[in-house]
């Protein structure tokens, strides 16, 4: 047996890390035709030795769940960095960056992701310096071509100590993996709360529509969720000689809308266990979302130590962040946590149909998606669009009421 066999339980996350572990080179990554990233077999390289499938959620039938009861002792704390500049550079309150830059002064190499502005997509790097992991600052909402990195880490005799920031279901396939070499102890595995990963086609299109607003400007710098309007606004913003030269409009923008109509997300994040599990993780980082910083415009982390490692590690970094200890009620219902998305099939075969149709613009997509939605939905969407064109100061006032 091997990644391709049709025996499957789930849809393919798109980690990649069955193609990092394969002894044999026998597995590579291709973009499928709707934008995933999906394994491919070289049959003749393929020995069948099912260490692929060892680390693949596709096949797991045990997949571990935090209960409620182990829930309430993991704690959990908001965080802003106290360093004015970590926290503008950053996308919520700057903890990813001042772990990252801290595991490295302790010895660590820092596996991130960096944004490949010559491909338009993003990938997966070890970082050894300090000044290198600042690559990595900022979320990018897309998959990531993980294979190269993941396969120097695996492909080789495992030493020293790795820290790994991902997403869940990057960090649950390593996790498998390294507990089975028995070297899961030389890694600190950190992820996110993971909303899902749209159609790298999306943004693709996107960007491609970016550069012709931009008049074919050399861009330095491309952030997905940038804070030109204020942490808690979904914002892309491109900029040149450190001068912010676009920001996408504040309602209606099309790649997040697609991204959160949730209809060109991967398979898998349809209904995807390893976003509502604190199993496989040492710490967990993303926005602190909800009614406890909703009058917050610099940003905020909610960081999840889950492990004795993890907690030993964030204790160091206290001293260089700003922090309230919280209870999970006040962010998860906030979170995708313990939440799986309802669509109806066809709509998404249509969206992504559209999305792939290299003749189609990516306004063409969202006026159908617009188009099919319910009656109630399109009122609250309306509705919606009309607060979000007020000033910042009054939509966190109806975000407050809202919640």
């Amino acid at each position: 047996m091997n990644i391709e066999d049709k025996n499957i339980l789930r849809e393919c996350t798109s980690c990649q890390v069955c193609g990092a572990v394969c002894p044999k080179e026998a597995i590579h990554i291709e973009l499928n035709k709707d934008g995933f990233y999906r394994p491919i077999i070289d049959q003749d390289k393929c020995i069948d030795c099912g260490i692929c499938l060892k680390a693949c959620y596709k096949y797991d039938e045990q997949i571990s769940i935090t209960t409620e009861e182990k829930l309430k002792d993991i704690p959990v704390y908001a965080a802003s960095a106290k360093d004015d500049d970590v926290l503008s550079n950053t996308t919520s309150g700057g903890v990813a960056d001042i772990l990252c830059k801290h595991l490295i002064g302790e010895g660590y190499q820092c596996v991130g992701v960096r944004y490949d502005q010559e491909k338009d997509i993003a990938i997966n790097t070890i970082a050894s310096t300090q000044k290198e992991t600042d690559a990595f600052r900022g979320s990018k909402y897309i998959q990531s071509f993980t294979y190269p990195a993941f396969k120097e880490l695996l492909g080789k005799k495992v030493d020293g100590k790795y820290a790994v920031f991902g997403t869940p279901c990057h960090i649950y396939a390593l996790d498998r993996h390294l507990r089975r070499i028995k070297k899961r102890e030389q890694f600190l595995l950190i992820d996110i709360f993971c909303h899902g990963c749209p159609s790298l086609t999306i943004w693709k299109k996107y960007v491609k529509e970016l550069h012709q607003t931009t008049q074919g400007e050399v861009l330095e710098q491309i952030k997905f969720r940038s804070k030109y309007r204020g942490w808690g606004n979904f914002c892309v913003s491109a900029e040149k000689d450190q001068k912010t030269v676009y920001a996408s409009k504040k309602i209606n923008d099309a790649f997040y809308t697609l991204f959160f109509s949730n209809l060109a997300l991967n398979d898998s994040c349809r209904d995807c266990k390893l976003r509502s599990t604190f199993e496989y993780t040492d710490i967990r980082l993303g926005d602190f979302w909800g009614k406890a910083y909703d009058m917050n415009h610099t940003g905020v982390s909610v960081v999840v130590p889950v492990s004795e490692s993890g907690k030993k590690v964030f204790e160091q970094i206290k001293p260089l962040l700003d922090i309230n200890v919280h209870q999970h009620q006040d962010y998860l219902p906030y979170q995708s946590y313990g939440k799986d998305y309802t669509f109806n099939s066809q709509r998404r075969e249509k969206l992504l149909s559209l999305i792939n149709d290299e003749k189609a613009e990516l306004k063409e997509a969202v006026r159908y998606y617009y188009q099919t939605q319910p009656l109630t939905v399109k009122i609250k969407r309306h509705i919606k669009n009309l607060i979000l064109l007020m000033p910042n100061g009054v939509i966190s006032v109806f975000k407050k009421l809202y919640h």
